[in-house]
């Protein structure tokens, strides 16, 4: 079978939107039988890229949100709030790859993104979870309109209907998107047997009366919530046991597989522009150096230059730069 190997990396002058900067390094790796190619798409300050984007080249028309790093480095700018600098970086991103690659007509992604309690390392809590208790939606719901198959926009005979903060959802019965409402009722079920809890969580025992007194399974966990003054601090209080709690007592699960991104809801971010100027101290300019496989004839060279200079369009689906500086291959 065809394996990758590395060929050329680029990075994209400084892109500005939605009030911060980011860099985009563009990394294509070709077959070893020369029939495809693939890309991955690394957004951030250049120093760390946070958002990382890959276009396996079997199929263009989709390419895949591989990761989303919630730390403050992978906002440029000093964001004070980190989950709320992704919220615009991520668009960003993939407005960006929009621009370059325009034959993608989906982001698909796994939604099981883990929040640190203190922004660096840690502790954690999936951040789906904590979105699902607060509104009903996971993350990617929420700020990008991320969905499973089975959505539609009326109800009929053949759907089931869910609400959450963004309103009324229709899915076709019995698709991955129906089976993620049905999920999400695990939350208004009443309380389980205490009995069944304290033996596998003892780090529950410290809310045995709220435990006892909640209605609901929703209403028990969001009670805890308004005991912390921040998220922080709660992620940081129930991270021995919540993400445990969710999964194997209550089964939620969020389908991480089937999650996706339209590419008609990616829309152009505000003050979008690509600068001309290129921060030095963060690029460290140079002439393309192949690493591996020796020295590659011109002919070869000028092959990979005019797939990835090929703009809007390009050749066999190259993902074009719009304005940007040859540095060392970083492979």
């Amino acid at each position: 079978m065809a394996m990758d190997r590395p060929i050329y990396s680029v990075r994209v002058n400084p892109i500005h939107g939605n009030g911060i900067d980011t860099y985009c390094k563009i990394s294509q790796y070709e077959y070893t039988d020369d029939s495809k190619s693939s890309y991955t798409l690394s957004f951030g300050t250049g120093e760390r890229y946070c958002l990382t984007v890959s276009i396996n080249g079997m199929d263009y028309s989709t390419a895949y949100i591989d990761r989303v790093d919630r730390v403050e480095a992978c906002s440029k700018g000093g964001l004070s709030k980190i989950v709320n600098g992704m919220i615009k970086l991520v668009p960003l991103g993939l407005y960006t790859m929009t621009r370059m690659c325009p034959w993608v007509k989906r982001f698909t992604l796994k939604d099981n993104s883990r929040i640190v309690c203190n922004g660096k390392d840690g502790p954690a809590i999936r951040l789906a979870y904590d979105f699902i208790l607060k509104y009903n939606v996971t993350w990617y719901q929420k700020n990008f309109g991320a969905r499973l198959e089975g959505l539609v926009d009326a109800a009929n005979e053949t759907t089931e209907t869910f609400s959450s903060s963004l309103g009324d959802f229709h899915a076709v019965k019995g698709s991955p998107m129906a089976r993620f409402f049905t999920c999400l009722r695990a939350l208004e079920r009443p309380c389980y047997e205490w009995e069944n809890i304290q033996d596998h969580f003892p780090e529950m025992r410290a809310y045995h009366d709220l435990y006892m007194s909640s209605p609901t399974i929703r209403e028990f966990l969001l009670r805890i919530r308004s005991q912390y003054h921040d998220a922080e601090s709660f992620c940081n209080g129930v991270s021995p046991w919540f993400d445990n709690y969710i999964d194997s007592i209550l089964h939620i699960s969020v389908f991480s597989d089937g999650w996706f991104i339209p590419v008609e809801l990616v829309l152009e971010p505000e003050g979008f522009a690509v600068k001309k100027q290129v921060d030095v101290s963060v690029l460290n300019v140079a002439q393309v150096k192949v690493t591996q496989g020796g020295h590659r004839g011109t002919k070869r060279r000028n092959k990979v230059r005019s797939r990835l200079m090929g703009m809007m369009g390009g050749i066999s689906h190259g993902c074009g730069v719009m304005s940007y500086q040859e540095v060392e291959a970083e492979f």
